[in-house]
């Protein structure tokens, strides 16, 4: 197995990283290639999206109320 590896200041410099061109990235993907868990590495994806989608849906319900509140006030 090759390893690569990126000069993390050059990423750094550019402002928003490019997470696909990681070296990090690039080994886990190959990591989920080679030992065959595409439908594992899928699984446990989905579950981090479901996951973030709910936290953030609970935040703009607590904004929204807020929102309410404060103009029931004025």
């Amino acid at each position: 197995m090759s390893t690569t590896t990126t000069d993390t200041s050059t990423l750094e410099n550019k402002g928003i990283r490019n997470f696909r061109t990681a070296a990090d990235i690039e080994n886990f993907y190959r990591f989920v290639q080679e030992n065959g868990l595409r439908r594992e590495a899928q699984l446990v994806f989905s579950a981090l999206v479901t996951n973030l989608k709910l936290k953030e849906k609970k935040e703009n319900r607590k904004k929204k109320a807020k929102a309410k509140r404060k103009q029931k006030l004025q």
